[in-house]
């Protein structure tokens, strides 16, 4: 989903994480118990100290514990706490939201970041690190490629981009996005491996007659 209307002024930041969120649970088998399991815990991993002091159960622990009462309490408890966020009766407070984006799942994770990214003139391109798969990130490449030719032909249709593809355009915004998020992502690998190949130095090999 693209939450950016270009009639319309742009919604807040939190609305954008709150809004990715309803929909996963709407179009998925992700329930909304599931999602308020995965952000206690995303948040005790990333800022356990800030969990711990805003009451953030910490169901693993709890789980070892073998009290199914205050479990269930916490658990009761958290998920009010969460549902609130996602109807938008309390505003989602911003020491929340790396952990929110981290609990999001495939695309609602990739849609979510290239959103938020693109609201910066950013490209929401994933971190690289050693343990990452080259393999992966280019199968992603060509699926999204696929489907942006796809609208794009659509949209394209008539030789013009204009009011009449309004409908369209969200989407192949977003699409978009996602094929520069994935082409940046090889783009800094491939340069990571010529940097560190020229920082190295060159051996050459002395002939000996």
């Amino acid at each position: 989903m693209n939450t950016s209307n270009p009639g319309q002024l742009s919604i807040s930041r939190d609305q954008v994480l709150v809004a990715h969120a309803a929909d996963m649970i709407v179009r998925t088998g992700f329930s909304q118990d599931d999602f308020a399991q995965a952000l206690s815990s995303n948040l005790h991993i990333l800022i356990p100290e800030k969990a711990t002091g805003k009451d953030v159960p910490d169901f693993d622990k709890l789980a070892l514990g073998n009290d199914t009462t205050e479990f269930l309490r916490a658990s009761g408890a958290w998920l009010r706490r969460v549902s609130r966020w996602l109807s938008g009766e309390v505003d989602l407070p911003s020491w929340i939201e790396e952990a929110w984006v981290q609990s999001l799942t495939g695309e609602f994770h990739e849609c979510c970041v290239n959103e938020l990214a693109s609201r910066h003139g950013l490209t929401g391109a994933r971190q690289v690190d050693g343990d990452g798969n080259p393999v992966g990130a280019f199968g992603l490449l060509v699926s999204r490629l696929g489907s942006v030719v796809q609208l794009g032909s659509e949209i394209l249709e008539d030789g013009r981009i204009d009011v009449e593809d309004l409908n369209s355009l969200p989407e192949f915004v977003e699409r978009l996005l996602s094929v520069e998020a994935r082409s940046c992502e090889l783009r800094l690998r491939a340069e990571a491996v010529l940097q560190k190949q020229s920082a190295s130095p060159v051996l050459h090999q002395v002939k000996t007659r």
